[in-house]
C-alpha cells in the first residue's frame, strides 16, 4: 500500500488527466486512503463499477490507476462472453485446455494482487447456452472475498486464493446487470468529457502514443490549430484523428532519437 504522500500524488495525477471523472476519483481514492490510515499494508480496494457512455475513458482510467499504483493490470473483455472458460479455465481433455485468464496472469507477473479490468460487464450473455455456465455467475464468486479464497479453477482441478485481486468493471448501462452482481460492486458514474477537456485528452493520447512507439517524451507535438479541430471529439475519435494528423506528410510533428 502506498503511503499517504504517494496516494495524494496519484490523486493529483489522475485529476489532471481525467478532470471530468471526479466522482470515480473520490470513491476510489477515499477507499485507498482509509485503508492506508488504518494500517493496511497490502494494496487492496473494493470492486468498482464505472458506468458511462462508450468512449468516456473508463478503461484508460482504470489502466492508468493501475500504472500509478504500481500493480500489473489485465483487461478481460466480457462483451459477448457466453461461458466461463476465460474466468474459470477449460477442462482437461479439450485441445484448448488451459487455466483461467486470472490464474495465467498471476503466474506471469508473479503478483498476487494485480488489477483486472472487467470491460463491458453489461454485455456478457445472461443465459446458459448449455453446460458452459454464465459469466455473471463466475463473477459472483470472484467478487466475494470469502468465495474468492477458494476459487475453483476447472483446468487446475484445485482451489486457488484470488481474494487479493483488484477489480474495476466498466459498463454502459446498469439495467442488464443482476442485483446479486450489483451488490458486489460500487457503482460510480463516469461522465463523458466536455469540449473544455480537449487539451487534457489530447495530451494524454500523445503521451500514450509516445510510450507505445518508444519515442522520447515531447517527440509528438500538436498545434493550437489542431486542438481546435479536435475540440468536441470523444477520446476514441480524437485518437483516430491524431493518428491521421501524425501520418500526414505536411504535419509538423518531428521526433529525433538521441
Amino acid at each position: 500500500m502506498p503511503g499517504l504522500a504517494r496516494l495524494n500524488a496519484i490523486r493529483d495525477a489522475l485529476a489532471a488527466e481525467f478532470p471530468w471523472a471526479h466522482d470515480a476519483l473520490r470513491v476510489i481514492m477515499s477507499g485507498l486512503v482509509a485503508r492506508q490510515r488504518h494500517g493496511v499494508r497490502r494494496l487492496g480496494m473494493q470492486p468498482i463499477l464505472l458506468a458511462g457512455n462508450p468512449g468516456s475513458g473508463k478503461t484508460r482510467f482504470a489502466q492508468r490507476l493501475s500504472d500509478l499504483l504500481g500493480t500489473p493490470n489485465a483487461l478481460i473483455n466480457l462483451a459477448g462472453m457466453s461461458d466461463v472458460k476465460v474466468l474459470k479455465g477449460v477442462t482437461r481433455g479439450w485441445a484448448s485446455n488451459r487455466p483461467s485468464r486470472l490464474i495465467e496472469f498471476i503466474g506471469q507477473v508473479k503478483v498476487a494482487n494485480p488489477l483486472f479490468v472487467l470491460d463491458e460487464i453489461d454485455k456478457a450473455q445472461t443465459y446458459d447456452h448449455g453446460n458452459g455456465g454464465r459469466p455473471h455467475d463466475a463473477l459472483l464468486d470472484l467478487l466475494e472475498p470469502g468465495n474468492a479464497r477458494r476459487y475453483n479453477d476447472i483446468y487446475l482441478l484445485t482451489e486457488c486464493d484470488l481474494s487479493h485481486c483488484l477489480y474495476i468493471a466498466t459498463a454502459n448501462s446498469l439495467l442488464t446487470l443482476p442485483e446479486p452482481l450489483l451488490s458486489r460492486l460500487q457503482p460510480v458514474l463516469f461522465p463523458m468529457p466536455g469540449p473544455e477537456h480537449t487539451e487534457v485528452i489530447a495530451r494524454g493520447i500523445v503521451t500514450d502514443l509516445e510510450r507505445e512507439w518508444n519515442v522520447p517524451n515531447g517527440a509528438l507535438t500538436v498545434s493550437a490549430r489542431d486542438i481546435e479541430r479536435l475540440r468536441g471529439l470523444g477520446p476514441r475519435e480524437m485518437r483516430r484523428a491524431l493518428l491521421g494528423l501524425f501520418g500526414d506528410e505536411v504535419h509538423s510533428a518531428i521526433y529525433t532519437l538521441h
